[in-house]
Parts: structure tokens; sequence; C-alpha cells
């Protein structure tokens, strides 16, 4: 269970590292305001992975494993993750501005409801966990299936791994400033998440095939 944990955190680390929206407005709040705000907003932000990966997680763990259906659901993560990977890939770089704010509003809320309104998160949390499934480890798959506890594990990883992103990404933005926005408006961002989803997908597809 805690390399579960710990493969999900990376998972999530590196998948929020793609500039939504979350990010752009925690690095907007740190610029514009300060850091306390900047990790109000990414504490807010983080807290809807639990609910979506908790509601694929579970959803999908009703589904009986010798089900004709689960042979189908292997199928679907691979364009799920290939389509994020190419918009991702495809995605133009983003431009911020440090542009003073002297009223803070309810940075915490803005960012539950910034990360809330994410249509990515199920499908893609979906995707990762029945990719997880299929990994094996020893006798067994690296989620263990028949614990019941393995859907809050997983929800509190994608949680554990957005919201450390985020705090990176409000130490940088208030250590750097002028220079994190010449960085984040580059490409290599975009085309680093992308190869990520990309890859799993290629190897979901061999895992099927094979």
């Amino acid at each position: 269970m805690l390399l579960l944990f710990c493969i999900v955190c990376v998972i999530s680390f590196l998948g929020s590292v793609h500039p939504g929206t979350v990010n752009l407005a925690v690095m907007q709040t740190t610029l514009s305001h300060n850091k306390q705000a900047g990790i109000w907003l990414a504490l807010g932000g983080s807290l809807p992975e639990i609910v979506y990966s908790s509601l694929a997680a579970g959803g999908l763990m009703l589904i009986p494993a010798n089900s004709h259906w689960m042979d189908l659901l292997t199928i679907a993560p691979i364009p799920v993750l290939l389509g994020a990977g190419l918009v991702a890939f495809r995605q133009k770089p983003v431009e911020l501005t440090e542009v003073a704010d002297p009223k803070p509003t309810l940075p915490f809320w803005k960012g539950f409801l910034l990360g809330s309104t994410n249509p990515q998160l199920l499908p893609f949390w979906s995707a990762v966990w029945l990719y997880l499934s299929r990994v094996p480890m020893g006798s067994h798959t690296l989620v263990p299936i028949n614990q019941p506890a393995s859907p809050w594990v997983f929800a509190l990883g994608t949680a554990t791994g957005a919201f450390g992103l985020l705090i990176l990404v409000v130490w940088l933005t208030d250590r750097l400033r002028q220079r994190i926005v010449q960085y984040m408006n580059g490409r290599w961002v975009n085309r680093l998440t992308g190869i990520l989803f990309i890859g799993m997908a290629l190897w979901q597809s061999i895992q099927v095939l094979a």
C-alpha cells in the first residue's frame, strides 16, 4: 500500500506539472499577494483530487474482476492517456504577468472551485487506476483490489502529489518571481507532461496486446 501511495504521488506530481488553471492561479496569487495566499489556494486546489479519484477508484472496484467489462475497460486508459498527452504536447505556452492586487479574496475556496471544475480529473484518474490495476507485483497487482483501503490510499496519493507540486510552484514563484514567469512561458513543461502521458498509453497498449 505504501508503494501504491508513492507511485500515485509521483504520477499526480508529474501530471500536475502541466500549467492548468490551478497552477496558473497559484502563480498569479503568489505573485500579486504573498506565499500564504498561494499556499491556501494550493490546498483548496488539490482537495478535489480526492473527490474525483475516490469516485473513479470506488466505482471501478464495483465491477467484478472476471467480468468482460474489465477486459473492455483495460483498453479505456489508452485513448484517455493518449489524448491527454497530445493535448498537453500541442498546447501553446501560457503567459504570466506580475500584477499587484491589494484585495486577496478567499484563496482557499477559489482554488477549490478551480480544481472542482476540471473535467479531466475523473476520466484521468479512472484511466490511471485501471492502468495500475494491471501492473503485476509478484502474485498480485500494484493495486490490491481485495483491500477496501485501496481507493483511499489511491485518493490520498493523488491529493498529496498535486499539493506537493503546487507548494513547489508557490516556493519557486515567490523566490524567483521574474525568472519563473519567463521559465514557465516555455514549451518544455507541456512537452514533458505530454511525453509522460503518451508513454503510459503506449505501455498500456503493450500490456493489452501481450
